[in-house]
């Protein structure tokens, strides 16, 4: 009699054990649907395209030293004249070079021990000038052949030229358009690789955008923008996290 009493108790814990594994495997589908929104595979898309620079900025700058100061003004202006008639015979137009200010620094006299005095020694004066221009060949020119003034007896001085691209912003926008196409592709052979499949986006963001020599390996977390050579390579790359399923 006392088995048949316990009959109920035990339909009753198999219910529970049955409830509880229902409970389990509805909580894991969920569980699992759950992860399979929110799990993905995240991925960088590069794009790259060589360009060639259509600006170019130059500039030169004369010095004089002189015991006089005036004296000194007169002297860097007729030399200053003299490098603008040497420019224009290089091809270089009037409107095209901007004129700097003159700038004059006093040097003092030193005693026997080497300290400074108040007695003005000399006065160095210089003057610059800035060529912008859109024929990049000429300005690449005008560094190396500008040496010729030192032989009509100018301290000249001839700065590096800077090249740039000014059409960056369209070619920017094709740029990340290849680059999240290149994220995409990359993103389906992970996925394939693995059994699964990619579907919509989770999140898109944008990283380096740089412009370096044809040749360069340099990256930059900052980004970068060389203008020491005419050639470039531009490079956009974007980082793009896909849901996978």
């Amino acid at each position: 009699m006392a088995s048949v009493g316990r009959q109920p108790w035990y339909g009753l814990a198999t219910i529970l054990s049955l409830g509880l594994v229902i409970s389990a495997l509805i909580g894991g589908r969920a569980l699992e649907k759950m992860r399979s929104a929110t799990d993905g595979v995240s991925v960088k898309g590069v794009a790259e395209k060589e360009v060639t620079s259509d600006l170019a900025t130059w500039r030169g700058q004369i010095t004089v030293r002189m015991n006089d100061p005036a004296d000194g003004y007169d002297r860097i202006q007729q030399q200053f004249t003299t490098t603008l008639e040497f420019l224009q015979q290089q091809g270089v137009p009037r409107d095209a070079i901007e004129e700097g200010t003159i700038n004059a620094n006093a040097h003092y006299k030193r005693d026997a021990k080497g300290h400074a005095t108040s007695e003005i020694e000399s006065h160095t004066l210089t003057q610059t000038l800035t060529i912008t221009t859109g024929d990049v060949a000429l300005a690449k020119r005008l560094a190396k052949e500008s040496t010729q003034l030192i032989r009509q007896g100018i301290v000249f001085r001839s700065h590096t030229p800077s090249f740039y691209y000014t059409q960056l912003e369209g070619l920017k926008l094709n740029l990340l358009e290849q680059a999240a196409a290149n994220a995409r592709l990359r993103a389906e052979r992970l996925a394939k690789s693995s059994g699964n499949r990619v579907a919509n986006i989770i999140s898109a963001s944008q990283g380096i955008f740089q412009i370096t020599q044809p040749n360069s390996t340099e990256t930059a977390s900052w980004g970068k923008y060389d203008t020491s050579t005419i050639e470039k390579k531009v490079r956009a790359v974007v980082t793009m996290r896909y849901r996978t399923e």
